[in-house]
């Protein structure tokens, strides 16, 4: 059995999704599949930031993402149980002056709720097993409900994340290491002094760091880069119901080419790195849309490939360094940084550039 369609999206998370409806905008035929029968339910990813709902707002997917998250008017650094900096997103000269809070489960069902509306569905159960890419096409064999088959694309987009069958199909490196850190997380309800208006950093004079973000009225997300992360929340945050925990690993790591001929990568498929400043998936969706726009314009494919390894180069060696900061130990790192932090802030300019460039805007 043979098909055919214009783009093939192989991969259902934000970056394939936001691939997929920016095409759709277009006009240009679509296919988006994943090997998953049914949609993750796991939070994962939990920041929106400004240049993504700029992105999204095209296609009408910004509208439902922000009804349904969590407007964070900034961040806060505390330290020694005390507040030693604040990042104030309201300052931003944009009409999305804030930051989003939204459960990635929620962002892809919102994503997928919009392709539908643009008449696409995404094909579960479609697991890919080679990809052969050419210069006028590429050759995707798959298995699903109704067995095997060939899609012959115009374009393949890899958009299947961190152990991507495109990618190894291309036979592409992805030269990296993990970071040298247990991490935990967990979502559970929280009482007591918790801001839900705010994501807030805690650095104890000694030990892990832990990282607050606010995910719907009451609940939050808490990641620590030590283990059990529940057991050492301030005793000012009062938990309640556990909805989701988890221990994990990270690591970063970087193609060092996007792809060739007419298979390309995006995403996690592509770049991954520390959670710290939350640019993962944003990054990922800047992929997905800037890759449909240039299928669009019948731009370079190359020339967009440049552009995103330097954008992606630049947000790993950003993200590193940040929790290098936020990690570092001993006096210099917990006590020195946040007052160097806080007093770079309260130059406004400085100030200003900062929240500019978390939000993606830079």
């Amino acid at each position: 059995m043979s098909e055919k369609t214009s783009v093939l999206i192989v991969g259902a998370g934000p970056a394939g999704l936001a691939a997929a409806l920016e095409l759709a905008r277009f006009g240009i035929p679509v296919r988006i599949v994943d090997k998953s029968t049914e949609a993750q339910k796991e939070s994962r990813a939990v920041a929106i930031n400004p240049r993504t709902l700029e992105l999204l707002d095209h296609c009408g997917a910004s509208e439902h993402l922000i009804h349904h998250g969590i407007k964070l008017k900034g961040a806060r650094i505390v330290a020694g149980g005390r507040v030693r900096a604040t990042f104030d997103a309201t300052r931003l000269p944009h009409r999305y002056n804030f930051m989003l809070a939204l459960a990635q489960s929620e962002t892809e069902r919102l994503l997928a709720r919009t392709l539908a509306e643009h008449g696409i569905k995404v094909e579960r159960g479609v697991e890919v097993t080679d990809v052969v890419a050419g210069e006028d096409g590429a050759s995707v064999r798959a298995r699903g409900p109704a067995g095997e088959t060939t899609i012959k694309a115009d374009w393949v987009v890899g958009a299947d994340g961190a152990h991507s069958i495109v990618r190894k199909c291309l036979d592409l490196e992805f030269p990296g290491a993990p970071y040298p850190y247990h991490w935990s997380l967990v979502d559970v309800d929280l009482a007591g002094e918790a801001e839900e208006d705010h994501a807030e950093l805690r650095l104890d004079w000694k030990g892990p760091i832990m990282v607050r973000v606010p995910l719907a009225p009451g609940r939050h997300r808490v990641i620590s880069n030590g283990e059990g992360v529940l057991s050492r929340l301030p005793a000012s945050w009062k938990p309640g119901k556990v909805h989701w925990q988890s221990d994990f690993t990270v690591s970063h790591r970087m193609v060092k080419k996007r792809g060739h001929g007419r298979v390309w990568l995006i995403g996690d498929a592509a770049h991954i790195h520390s959670p710290a400043g939350g640019r993962g998936m944003n990054l990922g969706i800047e992929d997905g849309v800037s890759f449909a726009r240039c299928i669009h314009a019948k731009a370079s494919i190359e020339g967009w490939a440049d552009r995103r390894q330097r954008r992606a180069r630049r947000v790993v060696r950003e993200s590193d360094a940040m929790q290098r900061l936020a990690t570092a130990q001993g006096f210099m790192g917990r006590r020195v940084a946040p007052a160097v932090i806080r007093g770079l802030l309260r130059v406004r300019p400085l100030h200003d550039i900062l929240i500019k460039h978390i939000g993606g805007l830079n």
